[in-house]
């Protein structure tokens, strides 16, 4: 394909730094290949005097593939800031101390060494936590606090002893060796041009590195405005300070070959209302592939209907597109549970990408196992991982003493077994059999007795303890689990029925051809024909975290522009008013004029399925049970469609083939 007249200027500028900005979606990978090859062919330069820096693996394996098949030469020098670092201290690192046969410390190694630090020191931190402060300190120039300064010194002993670097080690060694005068300058001549792709993503010690390495010709290739890396420190004013020092000539790639154009103008308009001081630098996208459908906003009553709405959309839609175009972008991983639960139930295909699945994540799977020990006793797996959560003290010769009380209930041998253990243990384990006695006893009234352990046992300040970097998502899945149960026993599931559905919905296989569900962060980089925002709502986008923060409402704001701009031929918008929820402040943003707010004209009856089959037993009066609503009295039927009650006191028209006559069987006393 042909170059426009943008990506032309920005290929073929030589002999002064050069930003680009390039749009979501405007080609950028090609332009940076071009520029390679035309560096190469037109100017002159050697491969190997290129230092082509990218964010992923992936994007150096397709500008040196790109450039192997059109060249037929090796591009030794692209790679991420880290693969770079790497290869330049194998040869230079002595200079500092570093051996040449090194090794990378992966992330059990680093976790190990830290929780062994802490306990040497008796800190009652989390190692995920202290990993973060030890990578900000390295990373980002910051004075360590003395308790920290402490475990990182023996840290880092622990590190050289053994030949190891931690990938911050790769950073701030690379900063550390270009400070030497002669090794510095020996880069400055290696590499003739560099070129930076996501600079926007790039840290402040990336950005030192880069400031000892670059000459007049640099090229940095980015969009603040699609920054939504902060919170791991990225800058996405690293490009307001790359105009301050390298007064570079400004292009902006604003051509966008992914999205039909009313999705385009959403997004600009998303970017418009922006506040932050790099708005000069915002590109005003337009398309190649003409107009299509607006985008599709929609309110529904709950999440509920609003996986259900969406699940029917997609089968209306796999005639046209396959289930793999299809994609359910969230901000945040605890509300797939939903839409998880609800494609399984209609038979829809889906894989959960770039996070664990809902029932999946540790926390759940904790509530998860007391309710299987409740209703299975003598499940030693279940017990085996509540006692490792929630009775402390309680390590392999205490459980070979419950063991030996263990006569087919594991709850009966634990609190048999209180005066035999450990004082901490036996304290522990008292306080979890008390938290449990609600359940044990109201096992049919699972919903509200899970709620009353979660507080009894302070779940929540468990969790914090155990997970101090994300233990607030960690509490938000809780919750949502929670609200789950209470909706599963509006349905009458009973404890049973509960738990096959959790293993169902957890059993199912990813395949090929599915629906993807995943984050905003996940789908960076990615694109879809098909694209579902649901849960656009104060709270969730912006998250709850931004608050009235200006700097982190602007990062929510770019993460809905990223999410728009995945979309090429469809997007759908929706959010719910379920306890009085308000939509997201950003919809506010997008003039009502381009978008499709049809379903806010006139009400329409939900239909979840097409070519249905009506249901002949359902009569008048009749008592029915509905998998989604629960039971219900018919009060009348007009041919293929009864109106219920049901017993929440909502009335509904539905289609009979979605009931079945409520009747317990005469055998039963």
């Amino acid at each position: 394909m042909k170059l426009n007249k943008q990506q032309e200027e920005a290929v073929r500028h030589f002999g002064s730094p050069l930003l680009v900005i390039a749009g979501a979606g405007s080609g950028k990978t090609k332009t940076l290949t071009h520029k390679v090859e035309y560096l190469i062919k037109e100017i002159g330069l050697k491969p190997n005097e290129i230092l082509c820096i990218t964010f992923t693996n992936k994007a150096a394996k397709e500008i040196k593939e790109r450039v192997k098949n059109t060249l037929g030469l090796e591009l030794e020098w692209a790679g991420t800031f880290h693969s770079v670092a790497l290869k330049i201290l194998r040869r230079e690192g002595e200079r500092i101390g570093i051996p040449k046969d090194f090794s990378i410390a992966d992330e059990k190694d680093t976790t190990l060494i830290i929780k062994e630090l802490l306990k040497k020191y008796g800190l009652k931190k989390e190692p995920g936590e202290v990993k973060e402060k030890i990578s900000k300190v390295k990373e980002n120039f910051e004075e360590p606090e003395a308790w920290l300064g402490v475990i990182l010194e023996d840290y880092q002993r622990i590190l050289r002893e053994s030949k190891l670097l931690d990938f911050s080690d790769l950073m701030s060694e690379l900063y550390n060796l270009l400070l030497i005068d002669e090794v510095r300058e020996k880069y400055r001549k290696t590499f003739k041009y560099i070129m930076v792709d996501e600079y926007q993503d790039t840290n402040n010690i990336q950005y030192e590195i880069l400031k000892l390495l670059a000459d007049r010709n640099i090229c940095a290739i980015g969009d603040p405005n699609q920054c939504i890396y902060e919170w791991r420190d990225a800058r996405p004013d690293n490009i307001l300070r790359f105009i301050e020092d390298f007064s570079p000539k400004i292009v902006k790639l604003e051509v966008n070959y992914r999205s039909k154009e009313p999705i385009l103008r959403v997004a600009n308009a998303i970017l418009e209302a922006s506040v932050l001081n790099w708005k000069s630098l915002i590109p005003k996208l337009r398309g190649v592939r003409g107009e299509g459908q607006k985008p599709y906003v929609r309110r529904f009553r709950d999440e509920e209907e609003e996986a259900l709405w969406i699940s029917q959309k997609i089968k209306e839609l796999a005639g046209e597109y396959e289930l793999k175009d299809i994609a359910i972008l969230v901000r945040v991983g605890y509300v797939t549970d939903v839409f998880e639960r609800t494609l399984f139930k209609a038979g829809i295909p889906y894989e959960v990408v770039g996070t664990v699945k809902f029932y999946e994540r540790s926390e759940i799977k904790n509530l998860v196992a007391l309710l299987r020990l409740v209703q299975n006793p003598s499940d030693e797996l279940a017990f085996k991982r509540l006692t490792e959560f929630f009775v402390k003290g309680l390590g392999e010769k205490s459980l070979e003493v419950v063991k030996r009380s263990f006569k087919g209930n594991w709850f009966k041998a634990l609190k048999e077994s209180l005066k035999k253990l450990p004082r901490n243990a036996a304290i522990s384990a008292y306080e979890f059999l008390k938290a449990v006695v609600p359940l044990y006893k109201n096992p049919e009234k699972y919903h509200e007795a899970l709620e009353e352990f979660v507080e009894r046992i302070d779940y929540y300040e468990l969790l914090k303890e155990k997970f101090k970097k994300d233990y607030e998502e960690r509490v938000e899945n809780v919750k949502e689990f929670l609200k789950s149960l209470k909706d599963f026993y509006a349905k009458a599931y009973t404890l049973e029925d509960l738990l096959a559905e959790i293993t169902l919905t957890s059993e199912e296989e990813e395949k090929e051809n599915a629906v993807k569900i995943l984050t905003i962060h996940s789908a960076k980089g990615l694109e879809f024909p098909v694209v579902f925002l649901p849960r656009l709502e104060e709270g969730i986008l912006p998250h709850h975290r931004a608050k009235d923060d200006e700097r982190e409402l602007e990062e929510e704001r770019r993460l809905f522009y990223v999410a728009v701009t995945r979309a090429k031929d469809l997007l759908f918008m929706s959010y719910t008013k379920k306890e009085n929820r308000k939509p997201s402040r950003f919809l506010s943003d997008i003039p009502k004029a381009l978008l499709d707010l049809s379903a806010f004209k006139k009400k329409k009856t939900t239909v979840y399925e097409a070519d249905l089959k009506p249901n002949k037993l359902i009569r008048k009066g009749e008592r029915v049970i509905h998998r989604v609503f629960g039971r219900g009295i018919v009060l009348k039927v007009e041919g293929e469609r009864a109106k219920v009650k049901f017993e929440n006191g909502e009335e509904k028209v539905i289609h009979t083939s979605f009931l079945e006559p409520f009747r317990i069987p005469s055998e039963v006393p």
